[in-house]
């Protein structure tokens, strides 16, 4: 009989236990909590991987005073929503989004390096004219959408979908799709 009673028992354990261990979602979830122990600080978060690194900023302030004047000339009507500081390769580069969508990318001195519009045409005075000549004879009715200054020349998307390549003089180096 005590068999039996020892048997329940570790039935009883064994269900409790696997109805315990189902239950771990709850527990999961739960960001542990410290104990707090007298004499004893609690623990900071971690500091960035990258202290120098600078921060997003929502505004042109953080932009050079060239790319501040770019943005007012050819996107009067546009805000600057947010501005990434990025130097991976050594180089300053200024990525900017504007209220519209429009993401244009500045150098340290705040030139510009690309202009992407996503669905409308750039403005038409940052493409140099004998590619918006070339564009507009043989892609009758395609908007230019980015222009991106290349070590080659130009990167030009057009609203159809190709992507068409220039050389510093203009020429067209290449079609893709």
């Amino acid at each position: 009989m005590n068999y039996l009673k020892l048997f329940a028992l570790a039935a009883c354990v064994a269900f409790l236990g696997a109805c315990n261990g189902n239950d771990n979602t709850q527990q999961q979830q739960q960001a542990p909590v410290a104990q707090e122990q007298p004499g004893v600080q609690p623990q900071q978060p971690a500091a960035p991987a990258d202290p120098n690194a600078q921060q997003p900023q929502a505004t042109a302030q953080a932009l050079p005073a060239t790319a501040t004047n770019f943005l007012q000339q050819q996107f009067p009507n546009a805000t600057v929503t947010y501005v990434e500081t990025d130097s991976d390769d050594g180089r300053i580069e200024y990525e900017t989004t504007l209220n519209d969508g429009t993401k244009v990318t500045f150098n340290a001195a705040g030139e510009w390096d690309k202009v992407e519009c996503y669905g409308k045409a750039v403005p038409a005075a940052l493409v140099p004219a004998n590619i918006a000549s070339y564009v507009s004879t043989n892609y009758q009715g395609a908007a230019i959408t980015k222009v991106d200054r290349e070590p080659y020349g130009f990167d030009i998307d057009l609203a159809n979908g190709l992507d068409l390549k220039f050389n510093a003089n203009g020429q067209l180096m290449s079609v893709d799709d």
